[in-house]
């Protein structure tokens, strides 16, 4: 990947996706209590949460309506909260890589989008709880920057859009240090403090 106009949406997510695996290879049982950038939710109910969007991918592109009324539960989980990942992430790549993919145009729950930018909505969403992940456990993370570029680059021109959504906690964005990384500036544009 030579930089975010000639990455791919589907890859840059699936790239994104064995960061964060990475790191909840890291985690253990006494993690799953711990508090995390979100608001709300302990590592366990953030793992859900990155399970549950990863479980969503194929259904979305085999056209069937999600159901985002229920809360995460995360006994979604099971004994094994890798494998549960592992076995939902497998599935979303699947989807992602199928043929045409990028531009099937997806029924969305904010709207119809092609396949592209339904992946990069995961790009971001799971390039930005791996490193909330790693924050709650003490994880050292450097988010790779090809990822944080392609991810800002999605996002700013929505920014105003998306301004108060899930995707940011506390009250928005925190000022990054000059010269931050692009992780930096990712997770210090949605309301993060590195």
């Amino acid at each position: 990947m030579s930089g975010p106009d000639e990455s791919s949406p589907a890859e840059d997510t699936i790239a994104a996706m064995a960061v964060f695996g990475n790191i909840l290879n890291q985690v253990d049982d006494e993690h799953l209590e711990l508090a995390t950038p979100c608001a709300d939710w302990d590592v366990q109910a953030l793992i859900s949460h990155v399970v549950l969007g990863d479980a969503s991918i194929p259904l979305l592109f085999d056209g069937k309506p999600l159901d985002l009324s229920q809360p995460i539960n995360p006994s979604i989980l099971g004994p094994n909260p890798m494998a549960t990942w592992r076995g939902t992430a497998l599935a979303a790549i699947e989807a992602f890589r199928r043929p045409g993919a990028m531009e099937q145009i997806v029924a969305h729950p904010v709207g119809d989008r092609p396949g592209s930018v339904v992946a990069r909505f995961r790009l971001v969403d799971v390039l930005t709880h791996a490193w909330d992940l790693a924050t709650a456990c003490g994880i050292p993370v450097e988010l790779p920057d090809e990822l944080a570029e392609a991810a800002l680059e999605f996002l700013q021109p929505m920014f105003e859009q998306i301004r108060g959504s899930e995707f940011f906690v506390d009250a928005g964005t925190v000022e990054p240090p000059e010269g931050a990384s692009a992780g930096v500036r990712l997770v210090s544009l949605l309301g993060r403090r590195p």
